[in-house]
């Protein structure tokens, strides 16, 4: 694995380490009510694939999961425990960056059609580029925790996915 290391005022951006394993999994427990990730009609275990997290003096503060299978640079999860302090965008451009010194030549993850927040972060420098109408019924399948509808209530239904080209 490449070390990638970006560092803002006190906050650092690290690898997972195998120390942090029991905060990643309270944290995507915590934030998703499961470590499963249900797309593309698979359930992965998100807790057991390397990953980045932002940490400062007083803890640990985000955390990236992502995966690699050739040249595709898949972000599984991106959690970040405090909001509008650009914890999201640290982890993103440290995967980029890990994207690229990996030979990747795309960097692309998969959100739900209500996650508003999500797909307007994603657009400052990722391209929707699929839709995947229904999707999520057949993700509940595989994970029958996904609830029909989100706090605001809105519909959780398709499947959406984001990539960044890198070649």
């Amino acid at each position: 694995m490449t070390i990638v290391r970006a560092t803002t005022s006190e906050r650092v951006c690290r690898p997972l380490e195998p120390r942090d394993a029991d905060w990643v999994r309270a944290t995507l427990q915590a934030a998703w009510g499961s470590v499963l990730v249900a797309r593309r009609g698979e359930l992965l275990d998100a807790s057991t694939y390397p990953g980045f997290l932002v940490e400062c003096r007083r803890g640990r503060l985000g955390l990236a999961i992502r995966s690699v299978v050739g040249a595709e640079y898949e972000v599984l999860s991106l959690t970040s425990l405090v909001e509008g302090e650009g914890l999201g965008r640290m982890l993103m451009t440290t995967c980029f960056t890990e994207a690229r010194s990996l030979g990747c030549g795309r960097v692309w993850l998969t959100t739900t059609n209500n996650n508003v927040s999500a797909i307007a972060f994603y657009h400052l420098g990722m391209t929707l580029c699929d839709f995947r109408r229904d999707a999520v019924t057949a993700a509940r399948a595989l994970k029958p925790s996904i609830p029909s509808h989100d706090a605001n209530g809105i519909g959780i239904d398709h499947e959406l996915d984001f990539e960044l080209l890198l070649s």
